[in-house]
């Protein structure tokens, strides 16, 4: 019997890329899904793709903190439990430090890090008491390493790692599971959707995610792999790829990593 056989599994950002991935491969598993985006239309077209069988939709912007803890209302008025909670909402920035408004690092800040932090926070009282669940987030690479231009997204990240490694320590005691994943590059739409210094999207796929990603499907089995085997942490990136020499720079040799990330040309040519 799969491990995610009749578990009540709740992901946020689904409409698309990794989570719509995750979402038509859980579904083959029995799996009961609540999805959750911003785009209802989207979210009816996933549902539909996952068969329509056990799945839920909840739309919502998460962008918006204050509507969190109705949603979680709404959530909870249909079902008594949820098994795993899977944070994989998000968006991509790519601008220097020096040029971004201050507002794009908020809007930034608010849904890859605070709503992850909402809500979690509004399913850990029911998982606590009855001593069971399991708490997924999808961070980045760029939430372990640091190149140029990424200041915006990867302080997300950053803040999305520290969470989970406190939130892992806390709920031991409870029995709650608690994992990160940080994948590197994905063929989705992320790189076209980033903002850009004044917020404006940036529009355009030139920077690896189509020509040397590995595909949302990829993605989305090695996700549930780390799931089902309670990873502490894992990296979503192929076996050999300059992804993978990084990660290794930076644990290893970080002065090199320093000069590697100073120097990378994320855009192709």
């Amino acid at each position: 019997m799969s491990y995610f056989n009749n578990k009540t599994i709740w992901i946020t950002g689904a409409s698309s890329g990794i989570g719509e991935a995750l979402a038509v491969h859980l579904s083959k598993l029995n799996a009961n899904l609540i999805l959750t985006a911003r785009r209802k239309d989207e979210l009816e077209r996933v549902k539909n793709r996952c068969g329509n069988s056990n799945v839920y939709i909840f739309p919502c912007d998460l962008e918006n903190i204050d509507n969190i803890d109705e949603l979680s209302n709404k959530v909870y008025a249909q079902f008594d439990q949820i098994d795993i909670l899977i944070n994989n909402a998000g968006v991509s920035a790519w601008s220097s430090i020096k040029d971004t408004n201050f507002d794009v690092f908020e809007k930034v800040m608010k849904l890859n890090y605070l709503s992850v932090v909402k809500l979690t926070q509004s399913v850990l009282p029911k998982m606590i008491e009855r001593k069971s669940g399991q708490i997924v987030a999808n961070t980045s690479l760029l939430g372990v390493l640091a190149i140029k231009n990424r200041g915006v997204y990867a302080s997300s990240k950053h803040a999305m790692h520290g969470f989970m490694n406190v939130l892992r320590a806390e709920m031991h005691e409870h029995n709650i599971k608690v994992n990160t994943v940080a994948p590197g590059l994905v063929d989705t739409e992320v790189g076209i959707k980033a903002l850009t210094e004044d917020g404006s999207t940036y529009g355009k796929n030139d920077r690896g995610h189509a020509t040397k990603g590995m595909s949302a499907e990829e993605a989305a089995k090695m996700i549930m792999n780390a799931i089902k085997k309670n990873k502490r942490e894992t990296y979503i990136i192929p076996m050999f790829s300059i992804s993978k020499i990084a990660i290794y720079l930076n644990r290893f040799l970080p002065g090199i990593a320093s000069i590697w990330s100073r120097n990378y040309n994320e855009v192709e040519d």
